[in-house]
């Protein structure tokens, strides 16, 4: 992830080719995901489309329309116009934005949350910083699956969720409330469950957890770092 955010700025719309060098990157991610498996690749691919295709779109429309200075109109509908000024600039934009998120993409796929704990308090990350990443990565599917829980439950005792638009809008009101007490139930549990672990206790903490990181792999990893540090300087500080 270090290396993707050194690499995103990269001044890539120095050249219009160079454009095309931060999708290059995501597609090497890919590469590295589907070194686990067919099944993480289609997890990652479907999850960056569906997060990125509705920032590309707002990018493609406002930066097309309404970039400041452009002239060069390439397609115009009635009166509106895209210009190829800011189609190159939402282009730059996109990239550097999938770019990052998509290394952070490829942490989630192929990191286990407690591997990820784990070696955050190894390099000497209070437990408790590393607990909040924990609880921000685990936040999103923990509601999501609570919720899909309580519409089952409540389509059991005879909810409706099909219909028109505003009828599932409206079915969707009952959701909010036991969503809310629910999250707030396991807050309390969470917090009884750490501290019956002794999880504020001052000496040092053992962990059933074992990390496998070979020295070849820190080796990589910080080579990795180091290159995108000098295309970075190389492009930025010309000679």
């Amino acid at each position: 992830m270090l290396a993707a955010l050194l690499l995103a700025l990269v001044p890539w719309g120095r050249d219009e080719r160079w454009l095309a060098v931060p999708p290059l990157l995501v597609v090497a991610q890919g590469a590295l995901v589907a070194l686990n498996g067919r099944a993480p690749l289609l997890a990652w691919g479907r999850r960056l489309f569906w997060l990125m295709a509705p920032i590309f779109v707002s990018l493609a429309l406002v930066q097309g329309l309404f970039y400041p200075g452009a002239r060069t109109v390439i397609w115009q509908v009635g009166p509106l116009s895209f210009k190829r000024e800011g189609l190159l600039f939402a282009t730059l934009v996109g990239g550097r934005l999938l770019l990052v998120v998509g290394a952070f993409m490829v942490l989630l796929t192929t990191t286990h949350p407690a591997d990820l704990t784990a070696a955050l308090v190894q390099v000497g990350l209070p437990p408790e910083g590393a607990y909040l990443v924990l609880a921000a990565i685990q936040l999103l599917p923990r509601m999501q699956a609570r919720a899909q829980a309580i519409m089952a439950a409540q389509q059991a005792r005879g909810l409706a969720l099909e219909g028109a638009p505003w009828q599932r809008a409206r079915a969707l009101l009952p959701l909010v409330g036991p969503l809310v007490l629910g999250a707030l139930h396991e807050v309390d549990e969470r917090a009884m469950a750490l501290e019956a672990r002794a999880f504020r206790a001052p000496r040092p903490k053992t962990s059933l957890r074992t990390l496998h990181d070979s020295p070849a792999q820190r080796l990589g990893r910080w080579l990795l770092v180091l290159a995108s540090g000098i295309v970075l300087t190389a492009t930025r500080w010309p000679r």
